[in-house]
């Protein structure tokens, strides 16, 4: 199929009218036509995809049954749209009009984030805004950046990296909002190490409040140090011996906060 995409000015009139509209975001009932009334609000671009369409339960979900269908989702899409360029899928024009525009992205996006009318929710999930709510906000942007970010066509399983990026809500937002999020090569580094990490715990205590400490000095390396330089097993090393420090220092009586551990 052939991907559309809202025009500037059409997506500007939709976002400064999303209080006046928050209703409408709960129905069923097609009304961007009406809405626009008969103007040119999108365009059909030349770049043609497969077919994504949602998997998911209907209904509230906690965070295991959102992380598990983030996963098959990210699959999906991924897979179905593969043939974007990052350039292209960093066009918010494109994602805000799937999210608007296709009848079951709609229904997906209600059921996961709309249960009540939400204005910032409906910002969050319908829009994109920034760039860093095409990575983590946006219902379908973020799912096909996990997937560019982690799929590794050389690996037996080529989604290894993406079960690892989910392995829930927390870690994936955090991992997303590191200064390595748009390098696929600094990405695999802190993926790899939070995979091995989790395999020295070997389940005696959860990941995620290491790696939140984590990412914050990976930020501040990042910030002062040029990243561009390292490969993926150096970014492994780095993330993967802070957290083991981390997790030193806490046996010993310490806490998992950075400023404990030093010279590393």
């Amino acid at each position: 199929m052939l991907l559309g995409f809202f025009t500037e000015e059409g997506y500007e009139k939709l976002f400064a009218d999303i209080a006046a509209n928050a209703d409408k975001y709960l129905s069923d009932e097609e009304w961007l036509p009406e809405y626009f009334s008969g103007t040119d609000y999108y365009k059909m671009s030349i770049v043609e995809v497969g077919k994504f369409t949602p998997a998911y339960t209907p209904g509230k979900k906690d965070d295991t049954q959102k992380t598990s269908e983030d996963l098959v989702n990210t699959r999906l899409i991924y897979g179905a749209f593969k043939n974007l360029t990052p350039l292209q899928a960093s066009n918010k024009y494109m994602w805000t009009y799937l999210c608007h525009a296709v009848p079951e992205y709609q229904k997906y996006i209600r059921d996961r984030w709309l249960q009540e009318t939400r204005e910032n929710t409906i910002k969050n999930r319908f829009f994109v805004t920034t760039p860093g709510s095409l990575l983590n906000d946006n219902a379908l942007s973020r799912l096909w950046w996990y997937g560019y970010l982690t799929y590794d066509e050389s690996n037996s399983n080529p989604y290894a990296l993406t079960e690892v990026l989910l392995t829930n809500q927390t870690i994936c937002t955090d991992v997303m909002d590191t200064l390595n999020r748009m390098n696929p090569e600094r990405m695999k580094g802190v993926l790899l190490a939070i995979k091995d990490f989790k395999n020295e715990l070997d389940g005696s205590e959860g990941i995620t409040e290491y790696f939140r400490e984590c990412k914050k000095y990976l930020n501040h390396y990042a910030a002062v140090t040029a990243l561009e330089f390292l490969d993926s097993s150096e970014i492994r090393d780095l993330a993967f011996n802070y957290m083991k420090k981390l997790h030193e220092l806490k046996l010993s009586g310490g806490t998992t906060s950075k400023k404990k551990v030093k010279n590393i």
